[in-house]
């Protein structure tokens, strides 16, 4: 006997995995060590990787 779900799986998946941006900021930080250790990466990796960077730098809390 096989039991069947009627709701669908995605949604329900979907709630378990974090935050798209938290996902992002995860890949960021992956991309950005893995350059820093000397990793060619492509042109348009380099260019987001430092875009994120900038983004991330304008908007980091000032410390007193």
């Amino acid at each position: 006997m096989k039991i069947r779900h009627s709701e669908a799986h995605g949604p329900r998946r979907a709630a378990e995995y974090q935050k798209f941006g938290d996902q992002l900021d995860a890949i960021f930080k992956l991309a950005e060590h893995l350059r820093s250790q000397g990793m060619q990466m492509p042109p348009d990796v380099n260019a987001w990787i430092d875009h994120c960077r900038s983004v991330k730098n304008k908007y980091k809390p000032s410390r007193p």
